[in-house]
């Protein structure tokens, strides 16, 4: 099974058609040598639903399954942007370097760790300017606080991590600056230890939705999203290849038209993986 990088700056090169990217609630099978995903944009017309790609982004592994190049295209396959990934000798990512069209070098990270945790990473420009930098804090062997700086090293925002008796989330919550909240996640898992929903409170909006995980023999077959009425809002449909791996993401919007219940598909996103 492949290790899976839950790094913000290499999903930025991953527009998920969804609000959830995928990979961090669903692992690689079978050792894939990487992936080909393409973005769909859908439209309607006389009830027939038409696909347009919007974007296609090319990820690519080595032979201990780490992410270590990763490229954007446009629907023409002209390429927007690449991140190259370095790790150390124990699978740690080390450093990120970012690419435009032009091979021309836009930023890099580079990631610090004290006795094998990480402590920090480093944003730079391609001037090597420092842009920002995240400090990480733990206790007891867990992830408790990630605090992100400025370059002037003021505080700009810090999130907060809870975990229940088995060491896994319970919270994570990201404040503000000034120590307002800006967003909440509240986590609830199975007897299996499978996620079973996530709550997630946003201050700006000051609305609170609910996303419901549905499985089926095993697999994560499908993400409800719930109002705080309890309405549906959006349903993220999973697909699977013969091997295990996401093959085909489908969002669907759900509202109540003429007194039933309408799913309209708004996006797609399709998967094929290299073995």
């Amino acid at each position: 099974m492949k290790k899976l990088l839950v790094l913000g700056f290499i999903a930025g090169i991953c527009s998920s058609l969804s609000a959830i990217h995928i990979f961090d609630y669903v692992s690689f099978e079978g050792n894939p040598k990487g992936y080909f995903q393409t973005d769909f944009s859908i439209s309607s017309k006389f009830g027939n639903y038409f696909r347009t790609p919007e974007l296609k982004v090319v990820r690519t592994f080595d032979e201990n399954g780490y992410d270590f190049e990763s490229f954007e295209y446009t629907a023409r396959d002209v390429l927007i942007s690449k991140i190259d990934s370095n790790y150390d000798a124990f699978g740690s990512l080390i450093n990120q370097s970012g690419y435009n069209a032009d091979s021309e070098l836009v930023w890099k990270t580079e990631v610090s760790y004290n006795n094998g945790q990480k402590s920090d990473v480093s944003e730079y420009d391609a001037n090597n300017n420092l842009k920002s930098k995240t400090i990480y804090s733990y206790k007891d062997g867990n992830l408790v606080d990630e605090s992100g700086y400025n370059s002037d090293g003021a505080l700009m925002w810090k999130t907060i991590y809870k975990y229940d008796d088995k060491g896994r989330y319970s919270s994570i919550a990201t404040y503000f600056a000034d120590g307002t909240l800006d967003e909440e996640e509240i986590f609830e898992y199975a007897e299996d230890g499978s996620i079973q929903s996530i709550t997630n409170y946003s201050s700006i909006s000051d609305k609170t939705t609910k996303q419901i995980f549905r499985y089926k023999n095993g697999k994560l077959e499908e993400i409800t999203t719930y109002d705080d009425n309890k309405e549906v809002l959006n349903r993220l449909v999973i697909k699977y290849d013969s091997v295990g791996n996401v093959a085909k993401l489908s969002n669907y919007a759900v509202s109540q038209k003429f007194g039933t219940t309408v799913n309209e598909l708004t996006s797609q996103t399709e998967f094929v993986f290299e073995y």
